[in-house]
């Protein structure tokens, strides 16, 4: 696994690394800082970037969509709850998840396989976020849902009950039940409650 972990260069971002490299056999972590970033015209692709949110805090919103277009590969975050994060998510494509930076080693872990197949995952109720580009089908389906996980996700999240949505399909509760299991598990989430459907 090829990682880019954009931070600063602390003991913080050495543990990390170290993480990283005590948990995967193989893998390359390139480290670099923001200035670094910045100079860049190109920038290879990995299987995923890890930013530390205090760095993006102290950039420009227009050096944030530039550094964002070099990163064209998924990205996870990592911030504090009381740290702009929510704005990181409308001013930087392919955020796949924003993860406390004190959650616990296995949660960490936990995202970047998550992410690193194609879903999502955060730490905090999403339902706060007014962000289009996570709430609709394209976001759904590239987490990997099929159409009949969305059409039960969209029922759901709509207030209908495992009884409701499996009358209304002619499906029994157990197999609702499955397909939510499904569903939890490619877009990353622990509840269905953390999220929350929006159009726009």
């Amino acid at each position: 696994m090829n990682v880019l972990y954009l931070g600063d260069k602390s003991i913080g971002s050495l543990g990390i690394i170290r993480i990283l490299e005590t948990s995967y056999s193989q893998v390359t972590i390139i480290l670099k800082n923001m200035e670094e970033m910045m100079k860049e015209e190109f920038c290879e692709s990995y299987d995923i970037g890890i930013i530390d949110a205090k760095i993006l805090s102290i950039v420009q919103t227009h050096n944030i969509k530039k550094i964002s277009r070099l990163l064209n590969f998924p990205l996870l975050i990592l911030a504090k709850n009381e740290q702009p994060w929510h704005q990181y998510l409308n001013q930087m494509e392919n955020v796949r998840g924003v993860i406390d930076c004190e959650s616990d080693v296995a949660f960490f872990l936990n995202a970047i396989n998550v992410i690193s197949h194609g879903g999502y995952c955060y730490s905090w109720n999403m339902s706060s976020v007014n962000n289009s580009m996570l709430f609709n089908e394209e976001y759904y389906s590239s987490a990997g849902l099929t159409s009949r996980e969305m059409e039960i996700l969209k029922m759901y999240l709509k207030g209908s009950t495992n009884k409701e949505i499996s009358v209304k399909l002619s499906r029994s509760e157990k197999t609702i039940s499955a397909h939510k299991s499904n569903i939890l598990r490619k877009i990353g989430v622990k509840r269905l409650p953390e999220l929350s459907f929006r159009n726009g």
